[in-house]
C-alpha cells in the first residue's frame, strides 16, 4: 500500500457553492462525464468530490499540485465506481509508482464521504 485517504463534504456546501459560483465552480471541479452521470444532483456531487479528496491524500499531494478536474470517478450503474487518473494526477501515480487507486464512497442527507488507498 502507498497511501490512504478519506474525507467527508457537506452536501449543502457544494449546493451554496455552485449557487454562488454557477456552472463555472462544477466545471472547475467536475469532469464532463460526471457531470452527465451526477445530473446535478448535489449528494452524488458532493461524493465525487469527497472521492477526489481522498485520491489526493491517498497520492499524498493536494491542490493545487494537481486539478480536481484531473481526478475523474467513473460509474457505469453497474459496477463499484472506479477513479480514472488524468494529466498531473497521472503523472504522480507514475512517479510513485502506483499501479491502482482503489475507491468508496457513499452520502446520506446531507453528508457525502469518500476513501482511497493507492497501492
Amino acid at each position: 500500500m502507498k497511501g490512504i485517504g478519506t474525507d467527508i463534504v457537506d452536501v449543502e456546501r457544494i449546493k451554496k457553492s455552485h449557487k454562488r459560483w454557477g456552472e463555472k465552480f462544477l466545471k472547475r471541479l467536475f469532469t464532463e462525464n460526471e457531470l452527465s452521470y451526477c445530473s446535478g444532483k448535489y449528494p452524488q456531487l458532493a461524493g465525487r468530490f469527497a472521492a477526489k479528496e481522498a485520491v489526493m491524500k491517498a497520492l499524498g499531494v493536494g491542490f493545487p499540485s494537481i486539478l480536481f478536474s484531473d481526478i475523474e470517478i467513473v460509474s457505469d450503474g453497474n459496477s463499484p465506481p472506479s477513479v480514472n487518473l488524468l494529466n498531473r494526477a497521472k503523472k504522480i501515480q507514475e512517479e510513485k509508482d502506483i499501479s491502482s487507486v482503489f475507491i468508496s464512497l457513499s452520502h446520506i442527507d446531507d453528508k457525502a464521504c469518500g476513501f482511497a488507498i493507492a497501492v
